[in-house]
């Protein structure tokens, strides 16, 4: 058995009722037109493939005189994890909308391992609908898409179904050895454990200094975001989803034009839009959204979904879309640099601590006294730049569906797969109304801004008068 580490036990402590902390993936496969009845042929045959590996086949087990361990279940009933739904007709999209907003809001079983597959067929396109479901314990949205590219490669290439649940993972991983343990009573382990503590420190003594306008590292203090609808909290936390997608190309060509880089680009959109959403809905924006935006560092020995996770203040509201994107990247390119400054452990501690205060507040409505951490979560993940196929069906499209924070009431989450850049918007539908149309907020804010980027091209090249 594996003792859970720190952040898989954080998950399991903070998830309640009202806030599931699990991911999702919504796949839209095309099936061949001479393969009728696919979405239940496919359903049967996932049925059968067993066995089931770790981590896959784990299930928590609890006692009182230890911290909670991964062990094996003693069976994995696959006709349970593997599921299928067929829609009424006519089966359109806001059907679909309706059913995969409601397998993402209910919390995963305990008592079994922590996911699901749900095969949904009826669509009136013909096309089939793929949910995947995660504990975020045990994988996040970027392993899990690691695990779809490497299944349907797999299936491709191999001729037969070769589900994740049997592509091997982390938990199972050797465990530390005697001399590691060991290694912890040396002054030399405290000697770096205070240098880590102390660089921690000093990012929290930066951002102070930012918050006074004292220094311009990017760091930004918690609990100083805005009071918005993105952090008012319905008791029902009744989620919705909306998607949208955008040709990567567009964003690739505004980075390259402008000098920045494609998470540049993005954050300025995503502002863009909701900045659009709070002045249709009559919600004042007068001061820059905060957001949480996932850092990912190469030489961190934490499991894959512990990474930090920093806090980006976004554009200034009356700014143009270009004067947006170079603030935005400024902030951004102080981050880094500062990142770049700091080992790697630092600031993954700054960071975690950060969080915990964030989920503790949260969890205890401190938002009466205290303002938000941050005001949502926005995180980027790449597929695969080449089409995959599963059993002859092409997959046409990709959506990440990710967890609300404690506190937050959207998450926006972004997956690259073949040249297109998929929004998968997990929102409350009771603290955001409306929310249906921020797809079209996203597409009306990329023209804004190749408008207002190319025309400052134009104009800074044209001869003076």
């Amino acid at each position: 058995m594996t003792t859970l580490s720190l952040s898989e036990l954080v998950f399991l402590l903070f998830e309640s009722d009202s806030t599931p902390l699990h991911v999702s993936g919504l796949m839209m496969l095309r099936p061949p037109e001479d393969l009728p009845d696919f979405g239940s042929r496919l359903h049967r045959q996932l049925v059968r493939c067993g066995p089931v590996v770790a981590p896959f086949d784990q299930v928590i087990h609890f006692t009182p005189s230890s911290l909670p361990r991964w062990q094996a279940a003693d069976e994995v009933d696959l006709s349970y994890h593997v599921r299928l739904a067929k829609l009424p007709r006519p089966g359109d999209g806001d059907q679909l909308m309706e059913l995969v907003a409601r397998i993402h809001s209910y919390r995963l079983d305990r008592s079994r391992p922590l996911w699901e597959l749900w095969v949904i067929d009826g669509l009136e396109s013909g096309e089939i609908a793929l949910v995947m479901k995660f504990h975020h314990a045990l994988t996040d949205g970027l392993r899990a898409a690691s695990l779809v590219r490497d299944s349907f490669d797999l299936t491709e290439r191999l001729g037969y179904l070769v589900p994740f649940w049997q592509l091997g993972s982390r938990i199972d991983e050797e465990q530390p050895d005697l001399s590691q343990w060991l290694q912890t009573l040396t002054p030399a382990f405290w000697a770096k454990q205070a240098r880590i503590g102390l660089d921690s420190l000093k990012l929290l003594c930066l951002a102070t200094t930012d918050r006074l306008c004292l220094t311009h590292s990017g760091i930004r203090l918690p609990f100083t975001a805005p009071r918005t609808p993105f952090n008012h909290i319905s008791p029902e936390r009744a989620k919705q989803v909306t998607l949208a997608k955008l040709p990567a190309s567009r964003l690739n060509r505004l980075a390259l034009h402008t000098g920045g880089r494609f998470d540049d680009v993005v954050l300025t959109l995503c502002d863009m839009a909701l900045h659009r959403y709070l002045r249709v809905h009559n919600w004042g924006d007068s001061d820059p959204l905060v957001a949480m935006v996932p850092l990912h560092s190469a030489d961190s020995d934490e499991r894959l979904h512990m990474i930090s996770v920093g806090l980006v203040e976004l554009g200034r509201p009356g700014l143009t879309p270009m004067q947006r994107l170079k603030a935005i990247g400024r902030t951004n390119r102080r981050i880094r640099e500062q990142t770049r400054r700091t080992s790697a452990r630092a600031y993954n501690r700054y960071s975690s601590v950060v969080n915990a205060l964030s989920l503790v507040a949260a969890r205890y409505d401190s938002q009466q006294w205290l303002p938000p951490a941050a005001n949502m979560l926005i995180t980027e993940v790449d597929a695969s730049d080449h089409p995959l196929s599963l059993r002859g069906a092409r997959m046409t499209a990709s959506y990440p569906l990710s967890l609300l924070m404690p506190g937050q009431t959207l998450n926006m989450t972004l997956l690259r797969y073949d040249g297109m850049l998929h929004f998968g918007l997990v929102c409350c539908r009771h603290s955001l109304p409306g929310f249906e149309s921020f797809d079209r907020y996203l597409e009306e804010g990329l023209e804004e801004l190749e408008s207002s980027v190319f025309s400052h091209i134009s104009s800074s090249l044209s001869p003076a008068n």
